[in-house]
């Protein structure tokens, strides 16, 4: 009988040695969660604090009015989106240089030329070419 009594304490030994491993380990991932928390805040604190730093957040308020208070003209933007490219081909075809060699428009329809190049985007300045190229360069549309 007694032979069984130790064997009982010696098991609870082996459970409570056990049972102190556990705990121990649970307090290893307690503190390495918690330090893992620690690096995350201190990475989250760095981001939101670079983002402050960008170039583009140094806009202020009277930056941001002065933007507001602008005029732009969003029937020549939309037309510049949506019809700048078909006049642009037709003018670039129409005003090509090389249509115009050895004749005394050469020179007139070179500078022309590189406008309509230079402003491709923009629906106003292409019709305004295209008004110029009508009057001084004589092509029809």
């Amino acid at each position: 009988m007694k032979y069984i009594l130790l064997q009982i304490k010696a098991d609870t030994i082996v459970v409570s040695s056990i049972a102190n491993e556990i705990t121990y380990s649970n307090n290893f991932w307690f503190w390495l969660a918690i330090i893992e928390l620690v690096v995350i805040l201190v990475l989250v604190f760095k981001l939101s604090h670079k983002k402050n730093n960008l170039a583009f957040s140094e806009l202020n308020k009277d930056n941001l009015k002065k933007s507001q208070e602008t005029d732009i003209d969003m029937g020549n933007v939309m037309k510049s989106i949506n019809y700048s490219s078909e006049l642009y081909k037709e003018l670039s075809r129409k005003c090509h240089p090389d249509r115009f060699i050895n004749s005394p428009n050469q020179k007139l329809a070179e500078e022309i030329f590189q406008e309509i190049a230079r402003d491709k985007r923009n629906h106003e300045k292409l019709t305004a070419l295209k008004e110029r190229a009508i009057k001084e360069l004589y092509i029809t549309f």
